[in-house]
């Protein structure tokens, strides 16, 4: 099997399982400060796979810990994060089906300082092509908006990249900036501490629905114009 074939074979599971879309990047654009112990412990990663999975329900967007808080949990994941995972274990399978190495990797939020065994989700998918940094400081899909979630796989396949995406949906939009009420986001970038959407603690714009579970604040998503924003999953009433 050519290389050029392994990549289609791996890119037809996108709509066939639980990744709607899969791109890839070269793996030559991270380097070994950002891959950190992941690089030192799985050797050179020439491609990087990112796969997609678009947020219709908002079930899908909650979060749970396997203790109080993200930092303290040794499992921390979205339903929709988890079910994603099933899709990375089937690429996983693939490459190694063809005689290559093949790793899931977990992903650096916001550069947050724990380097051992993840990379940026983010810097991978915007070099796949499946969109654009926004001023939001998540990935804005020109379909999909910031609703969806990302997952890695790593290979010593070198395997054909595909080409950035072009789009430009923030040149003359601000609207996430003026729907952050913690001042999180500005025109200079994302003060992580202030987010609501941080794990540290549960503020106004969250809902804490147990001591493990929890639905994190997307007032800059739903303010995106790009993409169509799923219904809220509220406790109590229905909320617009």
């Amino acid at each position: 099997m050519s290389l050029n074939e392994l990549a289609s074979k791996i890119k037809s599971l996108a709509g066939a399982s639980t990744a709607d879309l899969i791109g890839i990047a070269p793996g030559s654009a991270f380097s070994a400060e950002e891959l950190g112990e992941l690089g030192a412990q799985f050797g050179p990663v020439r491609s990087v796979i990112v796969l997609a999975q678009r947020v219709i329900d908002p079930i899908q967007t909650v979060r749970f810990n396997s203790r109080g808080s993200y930092q303290e949990s040794h499992i921390a994941a979205s339903f929709g994060d988890a079910m994603l995972r099933d899709a990375c274990w089937r690429v996983v399978e693939i490459l190694r089906k063809a005689g290559f190495r093949a790793a899931v990797p977990r992903n650096l939020r916001y550069g947050a300082p724990d380097p051992r065994h993840g990379l940026s989700y983010k810097k991978a998918a915007v070099l796949a092509g499946l969109g654009v940094l926004g001023k939001n400081q998540l990935l804005i899909h020109p379909q999909w908006g910031p609703w969806l979630y990302l997952r890695t796989v790593v290979t010593d396949a070198p395997l054909p990249a595909d080409s950035q995406n072009g789009f430009s949906p923030c040149t003359d939009c601000s609207r996430c900036l003026e729907a952050c009420s913690s001042g999180a986001l500005s025109e200079q970038g994302f003060d992580r501490s202030a987010c609501e959407f941080s794990y540290k603690t549960v503020s106004e714009g969250a809902v804490r629905l147990s001591p493990h579970g929890q639905i994190n604040c997307e007032e800059c998503m739903r303010a995106c114009p790009v993409g169509v924003v799923p219904p809220r999953l509220t406790l109590g009433a229905q909320q617009p």
